[in-house]
């Protein structure tokens, strides 16, 4: 199903994309995520981009409601 090819893709993410995109799924800034990471916003700027392309996303909205129908959501279960 949907949830289990998704799940599938986010576990293919490199594991910076994937802390990155869990940011912007909790509705962090790009600002408040680098910080959080100790890297340049710009580098943060770089990761929902690749995360939407892997994912097929055509938004970054999409993006958020592919990755929340995920159970357990991603590095929290």
């Amino acid at each position: 199903d949907r949830q289990r090819r998704t799940a599938a893709l986010v576990a293919a993410m490199t594991p910076r994309e994937r802390e990155v995109m869990n940011g912007v799924v909790a509705g962090k800034t790009n600002k408040v995520i680098a910080e959080g990471l100790g890297v340049a916003v710009k580098t943060v700027e770089a990761h929902p981009a690749r995360g939407m392309e892997k994912m097929g996303a055509g938004s970054l909205a999409e993006l958020v409601r592919l990755v929340s129908a995920i159970d357990p959501p991603p590095g929290r279960g």
